[in-house]
């Protein structure tokens, strides 16, 4: 979208934990260090905390690239696993063989155990060291963490043969508090909490991501770094999105500089109404409504700078917001729905489509409302109507300039979406969809080996099934093969790397797959 204009190379405020773009703030570069302390013979049990986007799997994926040849790492990204299924997986992770005669997985915690102790020992008389790390462990129940204390036993008369790394957020040091876990808690060696970033730190951090991604100029002034570390509150994620959205906003405007009323507009973006309501109460607060505080309070308003575009649009029979409105003439006598049926190649001639029930009787599609920020709805790459608080539109969702108060477009939705998707998919669930998902990477990989040669494996891959088996039987369970292509995918695409499967990547993978269901006939 941008990278050109502004002479970027990738997107430098990706919130992929991708260790290239890290910046070892001071308590980044201690809590790195901590984390080295595990190199050594000292450590059999580590804890790192910190809020939710402080770049704590930054900082483990950064630990494991430049961790030397002797040291063997199993990284364990979804800890909502039984005791059984967690000793699987960290034999899988060191790729240690733990299946019996019939290639079937272990399922014996006694004979995993025994597996996996055999294999240390090995590998300590090697002169390998072997170190766990376990992400998002405030979610994991008690029975896993008598496991993990388990674990702490595995030892020689002078050294520890496994080395563990707890990862998560405050909640895991209030759980470890707990008189329950009193034994685990004693072996902890080396504990760190990272902090959020200070406020003189965020113009070398803005700046470090920018040279990481070619630009050697100052994009931001000065107003709008300090809009967006109020508004991030120091939080390396949250600085990450509202800086996107800000290079994003001065791309639409044609703006070489991040100002402080695009750093604000990308806030409420990024953050919602309830930043907004908050900056504008702040201001109240501050006596700001007089003189030029009113320019500075104004910024705030969006309603206001909504409602003065719509007396433009009256006044002059042409808005300066809804410039695609000459697409769809105005003056038919077609109601929006029938406009956004016809636009999805859908003949009102032939059906009634002028509701919502009418569409979704007569038809395959289907009626979607999305409450999504301005970026993810340009993203759809299809006909979307909206609502200026005036009046329906049917436009191009890459031509929207502002967010539409409310809006809907048309989908055929596959077959495994059934009735809805109650909740997001997160990896180690299973849902029809995942069989539909898996299809789609595989169809994108053929693609971009045949097309771009992507240096990445292509083909067949085998899918980890909760027993271990292979890809029979199994295709719904969402395994963490696929996890990493989605959250890879989610990455190409501009979302959230998370690896959950949600409708904003579902509509992503229809789009990037050109699935027929989206094409217009």
């Amino acid at each position: 979208m941008y990278l050109e204009y502004f002479g970027l190379t990738r997107l430098p405020f990706s919130i992929a934990p991708d260790p290239d773009l890290l910046y070892l703030s001071p308590a980044h570069n201690e809590a790195l260090a901590h984390l080295n302390y595990a190199l050594t013979g000292h450590g059999g049990l580590m804890c790192l905390t910190g809020e939710v986007g402080m770049g704590k799997t930054t900082l483990c994926r950064a630990f494991i690239d430049q961790a030397p040849e002797f040291v063997d790492i199993a990284y364990i990204f979804n800890p909502a696993l039984s005791a059984t299924e967690l000793l699987q997986a960290i034999c899988q992770e060191l790729e240690i063989a733990c299946v019996d005669n019939n290639k079937q997985l272990l399922q014996s915690n006694k004979q995993l155990f025994d597996v996996l102790y055999q294999a240390l020992i090995t590998r300590y008389a090697e002169g390998k060291k072997v170190i766990c790390i376990i992400d998002e462990a405030q979610s994991m129940p008690a029975p896993l963490l008598e496991q993990i204390r388990l674990l702490t036993n595995l030892e020689t008369n002078k050294d520890k043969l496994l080395t563990l790394i707890l990862v998560g957020q405050p909640e895991l040091q209030q759980t470890l508090a707990m008189h329950g876990i009193r034994q685990l808690d004693q072996r902890i060696t080396a504990r760190f909490h990272l902090s959020s970033m200070e406020k003189k730190q965020l113009g070398p951090y803005l700046k470090h991501r920018l040279r990481q991604a070619g630009c050697e100029q100052t994009l931001f002034d000065r107003s709008a770094e300090n809009t967006i570390w109020q508004a991030a509150k120091g939080i390396p994620r949250l600085i990450n999105s509202i800086a996107d959205r800000a290079l994003l906003g001065a791309y639409a405007t044609s703006t070489k500089i991040v100002n402080k009323k695009i750093a604000q507009q990308a806030a409420t973006e990024v953050l919602g109404k309830s930043h907004r309501a908050s900056s504008v109460k702040q201001i109240n607060q501050s006596g700001l409504w007089s003189g030029d505080g009113y320019k500075t309070a104004f910024n705030y308003s969006v309603k206001s700078i909504m409602l003065l575009c719509l007396v433009g649009l009256v006044l002059t029979l042409a808005s300066i917001h809804w410039p695609w409105a000459s697409l769809f003439s105005i003056a038919t006598d077609k109601n929006h729905y029938q406009l956004l049926a016809e636009a999805n190649g859908l003949s009102s001639k032939k059906v009634e489509l002028a509701s919502c029930d009418a569409i979704q009787s007569q038809t395959s599609w289907q009626c979607l409302s999305l409450d999504w920020s301005l970026a993810d709805l340009k993203r759809l790459q299809r006909s979307i109507a909206v609502y200026d608080g005036v009046s329906w539109q049917v436009t191009f969702a890459q031509q929207l300039s502002i967010k539409p108060l409310s809006n809907v477009i048309l989908w055929q939705p596959m077959a495994a979406y059934g009735d809805g998707l109650n909740k997001p998919i997160k990896p180690g669930a299973s849902h029809p969809l995942i069989v539909w998902a898996r299809e789609r990477i595989a169809s994108l990989e053929n693609i971009n080996q045949q097309n771009v040669g992507v240096d990445e494996s292509y083909g067949d891959w085998q899918v980890i099934a909760p027993v271990g088996q292979e890809s029979l039987g199994f295709n719904e369970y969402y395994d963490p093969l696929l996890a990493r292509k989605i959250g890879n995918f989610q990455t190409r695409s501009g979302l959230e790397a998370d690896r959950i499967i949600g409708l904003k990547t579902l509509l992503a993978l229809q789009i990037a797959s050109q699935d027929p269901a989206q094409e217009i006939n």
